[in-house]
Formats: structure tokens, C-alpha cells, sequence
């Protein structure tokens, strides 16, 4: 088989034996991705400090034989996104990012949106965007582009638009908003929004990457999106999201 190239950002890593790396990455091309880099911790010219978690990379790379792994043959450094492991916080929150999309994709399925939401993310957590408002939009974006976003601009079971000095509550099992009046017939899975965090998950949601890298939500509107978000995550995939905690 030919070797192909593709651009990669690396969500996982395992060492495999004395000297080989088992490399996790998402392709804008390929999808999800796993991969052996054979001689990895021992490489001092094909991998050395390229192979990290969160790194963009360029991907040199032999296609697997059957169900078997790809063969990673080289890889070019294109960002490492140094800031993010050296600070806690930016870390924690790439991690979560970096999880959430293993949980929400497939296997050479490829997502170019994904991607490119993958890389905003580590510039911005690079640059030094608040954490919790990255680890936010990222998450609501990412349940876009997997086809699971939840509908916020109106009330799911009415139809009555969002408007100020209301109550209302996402459904965490249908994915709409429930005002007021309609709380009282939907006892359970629901989960109460402020109306700033709701206009502030509107924004983000129509906004495209430029202008969101310009939304500046209050850390705990941006804390309350979050929590959102993830109790209405563990609710679609039945699972917890271990790097919550």
C-alpha cells in the first residue's frame, strides 16, 4: 500500500512494549485514527517531542492491512500547543475536549467540522482563553457537528421563544428547553438554565469560530454551561465522562 500524509491532532498515547507508541489521533481526512509508532521511545529524529497529547502534527503514515493498526512512519511538528501542559486548568480542559471527542466519533470516519473545532480549541486554551468557557463551547459545538445539539431557541414542548425573566430547563432526554409553564408536566431528567447561560449557548451556537473566540461569558455562566452540557451528555451516552472529575 502507498504511504499517505495527513494532518493530525493527538488525543491519546500508550506505550506498546520496550520501544513502540500507540498513537491516537483525529484527521480532518481519516476521522479517528489509531496508529503504531514502531521504535517511538527510542526515535531521537522521526518523533522526538512531537508525539505529545494535544500536538497538531503532520502525519506520515502507512494505511493498515485489514482491521490491523495504521503504521505511523513520521511525523512533523506543526503546533505543540506548549502552554496547554504547562498549566493545569488549560490542560484538564484539553483532556476533557480530547475525550469527549473519542466518545463521539468513529473509527476512519472522517469530520472535517470536527477537526477544525478540535484545533480552535487548543489555540484558544494555547492563547489563554478561560478554560471553562473553551471546555463549554467546544462541548455544545462538538454535539452539533456529532448531530446531538440541543435545540435552545425555543421552548421544545409550546413552541414560546426565549425570553428575558423566564425560568426554563433543558431536557436531558430529548435535548429541548422547557419553559416555565411546561416544567411542572416534565418531573423528570430536567435541568435548569439561567436565561444569561441560555443566550450565552445561542451565541455560541450560531456564532462562527472567529466571533466566538470573542464571546467572553462570566465564569459562572460559562461553569453552568458546562454542567449542562455534561449531565446531558452522560445522559446520551449512558456513560461518565471520566476526565469530569
Amino acid at each position: 500500500m502507498s504511504n499517505g500524509r495527513t494532518r493530525g491532532i493527538v488525543l491519546h498515547l500508550t506505550d506498546h512494549g520496550e520501544a513502540d507508541k500507540i498513537v491516537t489521533f483525529f484527521s480532518p481526512d481519516l476521522g479517528r485514527v489509531t496508529a503504531i509508532a514502531k521504535g517511538a521511545k527510542r526515535s531521537r529524529k522521526r518523533f522526538v517531542n512531537k508525539l505529545e497529547e494535544f500536538s497538531l502534527l503532520q502525519i506520515m503514515y502507512r494505511p493498515a492491512r485489514g482491521d490491523g493498526l495504521h503504521f505511523l512512519s513520521e511525523a512533523e511538528l506543526e503546533n505543540a500547543y506548549l502552554p496547554i501542559r504547562t498549566h493545569y486548568d488549560r490542560y484538564v480542559a484539553a483532556m476533557y475536549a480530547g475525550e469527549l471527542t473519542l466518545r463521539f466519533t468513529r473509527e476512519h470516519d472522517p469530520d472535517p467540522e470536527i477537526f477544525t473545532i478540535l484545533v480552535w480549541t487548543m489555540e484558544e486554551l494555547a492563547a489563554g482563553r478561560d478554560p471553562l468557557a473553551v471546555a463549554a463551547f467546544f462541548h455544545l459545538r462538538l454535539l452539533g457537528a456529532a448531530g446531538y445539539e440541543p435545540q435552545l431557541d425555543r421552548c421544545g414542548i409550546c413552541g414560546a421563544t426565549v425570553a428575558n425573566g423566564q425560568d426554563y430547563a433543558l431536557h436531558a432526554g430529548r435535548g429541548i428547553l422547557a419553559c416555565a409553564r411546561c416544567l411542572s408536566e416534565q418531573r423528570s431528567a430536567v435541568l435548569p438554565l439561567r436565561v444569561q447561560t441560555l443566550r450565552v449557548l445561542q451565541h455560541a451556537q450560531r456564532s462562527d469560530l472567529k466571533n466566538l473566540s470573542r464571546l467572553r461569558p462570566s465564569r459562572d455562566n460559562a461553569r453552568e454551561a458546562l454542567h449542562i452540557l455534561h449531565r446531558y451528555t452522560q445522559h446520551l451516552l449512558q456513560h461518565d465522562i471520566h476526565s469530569w472529575q
